[in-house]
């Protein structure tokens, strides 16, 4: 397992039935933090200044949302990478550990 340390800002959970055909949908996502990088291109750039919100997979697991609404945001921490069983070519967040 590997481990991403980032200032968080939330973390998303959605729960229910797609509108499209009532399929069951269980999947969260943990925002955070990180360097505006900008972009280059043939045709222009963006020269990007200070930081710009980003995502990453999150066990949908109530145990690790509930970690989550115990915390105050936006707070530095340590993210433990686990690999999703969904997708086994993507990492997901499986636990959370604040250094602030």
């Amino acid at each position: 397992m590997s481990k991403l340390t980032v200032v968080v800002t939330g973390c998303e959970h959605s729960q229910g039935l797609s509108k499209k055909d009532d399929k069951p949908y269980n999947f969260a996502v943990v925002n955070y933090l990180a360097t505006n990088e900008g972009w280059t291109s043939q045709k222009g750039s963006c020269t990007a200044v200070g930081m710009t919100q980003k995502q990453i997979s999150m066990n949908p697991s109530p145990q690790l949302v509930a970690e989550f609404q115990k915390l105050q945001f936006p707070i530095q921490c340590e993210l433990q990478l686990g690999v999703d069983p969904q997708n086994p070519q993507r990492n997901q967040v499986v636990d959370i550990k604040p250094l602030g």
